[in-house]
């Protein structure tokens, strides 16, 4: 006859496993579909697409000659950047006195904005509270026409607004213009052909990839280059490069042996090389980007070509799945 002790401790053991959770097993991580894309910047890469990597959709596209200058748009921000894909560039006066800017003469030092995003290598700088009048070169078109210059002073930023003047250089068509922030983007995009802000940038919560041209610079001698690429919205987005797996076996479980960037030009342009020979582009296939959006997905991408099926350039394929 067991004991009344024996009898105590199974009753507890059978209430205790009794008030246990059934054990749930853990789903294996999905992969989202394969999919091939491709979009149109055009041969003469005239066309800035922005691009939403979970929809696999282009959510907008401009002419690159829409826009000039841009503003930054959080409440704290003040950064200038300009528009690189017409080779842009800018030179600080040191003036203040702005009838007293009627020319390029003495003018000689231009700055362009760091390709990695770096808003504290902008070619503008720090130009609160001097009164500094800049000469922005406007750049070229897509035909190579330039496009001229302007003669600009940043009066007023504030947490709601900018406040800038612009004119021609021999001082005709001068104006003071005001622009109101909208936290929604992440810059606000300005054109002296209307004197006004131009919707280009989309709502940075929408987008994840610009395709563009872009001012790169180059070393030993120094020399700005337009180049054709790929930038990443700067909100919250990062990228890391691997070119020793096969795409096809990139996985979730990989994604802590790799160094993300932010740096929006990590997968630049150099995906792909010219063949002086042939006249040709080829894209590096070794290549792949595993890319983190704003939300924390996470992305494998590919490049296939750089040419559509009437083998026209500019028009980027690639390979894409959610991770």
């Amino acid at each position: 006859m067991r004991s009344s002790v024996q009898i105590l401790v199974l009753f507890s053991l059978i209430l205790f496993s009794s008030c246990l959770k059934e054990e749930l097993p853990v789903a294996a991580h999905q992969e989202g579909d394969f999919s091939i894309s491709q979009v149109a910047m055009g041969s003469d890469y005239s066309q800035q697409i922005y691009f939403n990597l979970n929809d696999n959709a282009v959510v907008k596209q401009n002419l690159k000659t829409d826009w000039d200058i841009a503003f930054e748009c959080s409440d704290n921000g003040w950064h200038v950047v300009l528009n690189s894909s017409l080779g842009s560039a800018v030179s600080n006066t040191g003036l203040i006195d702005f009838n007293a800017v009627s020319s390029l003469s003495g003018n000689e030092q231009w700055n362009n904005d760091n390709p990695n995003g770096d808003l504290d290598s902008t070619a503008i700088g720090d130009y609160r509270n001097t009164n500094l009048v800049y000469i922005i070169d406007r750049g070229y078109n897509s035909q190579g026409t330039q496009l001229g210059y302007k003669k600009v002073v940043f009066n007023i930023v504030t947490n709601q607004q900018y406040e800038i003047r612009v004119a021609e250089l021999d001082g005709s068509s001068d104006v003071t213009v005001s622009i109101t922030k909208d936290s929604t983007y992440n810059f606000l995009a300005f054109s002296f052909n209307s004197n006004s802000v131009i919707e280009i940038e989309p709502p940075k919560e929408s987008w994840d990839l610009h395709f563009t041209q872009y001012t790169h610079i180059f070393y030993n001698p120094t020399m700005p280059y337009l180049v054709s690429g790929v930038l990443l919205n700067r909100n919250n987005t990062q990228v890391a490069v691997d070119s020793e797996s096969e795409f096809q076996l990139i996985s979730y479980d990989l994604l802590q042996q790799y160094d993300f960037s932010e740096h929006l030009n990590t997968i630049g342009y150099n995906w792909k090389s010219y063949d002086f020979n042939t006249s040709l582009y080829a894209v590096d296939q070794e290549k792949n980007f595993i890319i983190k959006n704003n939300i924390g997905l996470y992305f494998k991408l590919h490049f296939i070509d750089f040419y559509n099926d009437s083998g026209d350039k500019g028009h980027p394929k690639f390979a894409l799945q959610q991770l």
